[in-house]
């Protein structure tokens, strides 16, 4: 490694590093690692070749105006710590941050072509702030697992598999844009995945996706407010197993196979709901057990599917 920070068992007061205008070059398995209760400082620093830039085991890190490229690790990883992040710029590496069981303070992060996932958090809570994220793997450009966070202003380009896949925990999500999410054999990709969470999702624009650009599975309740989706080539909504889905204020443009799909004791909810420019069904629904779509104040050319026994299409009122 290149600095450990560590505090000693038994330590009256834990080590402090502040680190300024330096770098780091070479193949280092870990450039600087935070131990115990230590706290870490560093600005205007460099990492280029590092396996992981930063591996924090508790403490506090704080990280501004710091780039990391050529790695093969999490540019910056952290377990039961906390980290701050301003101004960072991840080229590279297996992820931008992974962190686990910890808090997580992120303005201006930008990550591009990372292998698995352009952030990749488990149980971990905070506010993260303009996120930029190009060309992500497998994984997603944001990995969410049983955390608390909220997102504010981020876009999301080029994904593998999905922009965003949450599972379990609590999620806000504000202010965002997520493009082009494709699977390698391009039949595929979700622009959001929610599962098992409570999600909150308002002002956020999704096009050009190969799957369904919000899904809601397993048990998920989200509410989505103030919404643009275009070019979903599956779904531009879509409630299954048992999730929930309220929608409002929403503007499909260029749907793909149905505007709005329901299945397996899915529940969808749409009011103030306009559609232009397809010619796709407006609902499919398989009506079986719990399935239900409620549709209210919906301005959209083609209707098909609201005949289905599932489905309940309020009348608009007559204009006077």
């Amino acid at each position: 490694m290149g600095v450990l920070v560590e505090a000693r068992a038994g330590a009256s007061v834990p080590p402090t590093l502040l680190l300024r205008d330096s770098g780091f070059t070479g193949p280092y398995e870990r450039a600087v690692r935070v131990r115990g209760g230590a706290t870490v400082r560093l600005e205007g620093t460099c990492f280029q070749g590092p396996q992981v830039a930063l591996s924090q085991e508790g403490g506090v890190a704080e990280v501004e105006r710091a780039q990391a490229s050529g790695g093969t690790g999490p540019a910056f990883l952290t377990v039961e710590g906390t980290l701050k992040l301003v101004d960072v710029r991840v080229q590279g590496h297996e992820y931008g941050v992974t962190t686990n069981r910890a808090r997580l303070s992120m303005r201006g992060f930008t990550s591009e072509h990372a292998q698995r996932a352009g952030l990749g958090l488990t149980a971990t809570s905070g506010l993260l702030e303009d996120v930029a994220v190009k060309d992500a793997g497998t994984y997603g450009a944001l990995q969410l697992t049983n955390s608390d966070l909220e997102v504010r202003r981020f876009r999301l380009e080029g994904s593998r598999e999905y922009g965003v896949v949450a599972l379990q925990g609590r999620l806000r999500l504000r202010d965002g844009r997520i493009t082009g999410v494709s699977t390698a054999d391009g039949i595929a990709g979700d622009g959001l995945h929610l599962r098992q969470v409570d999600a909150d999702v308002e002002a956020v624009a999704v096009h050009g996706v190969k799957g369904t650009c919000v899904l809601a599975t397993q048990r998920a309740h989200v509410v989505l407010r103030d919404a643009r989706l275009s070019a979903c080539e599956l779904a531009a909504l879509a409630a299954d197993t048992h999730a929930t889905l309220e929608a409002r204020g929403i503007e499909v443009h260029d749907a793909g196979g149905s505007v709005l799909l329901a299945l397996e004791d899915g529940q969808l909810r749409a009011e103030a709901l306009t559609v232009k420019n397809t010619r796709s069904a407006l609902v499919s629904a398989d009506c079986e057990g719990q399935t239900r779509v409620q549709l209210r104040q919906v301005d959209a050319s083609n209707t098909q599917g609201v005949e289905a026994p599932c489905v309940q299409l309020e009348p608009r009122p007559r204009r006077p």
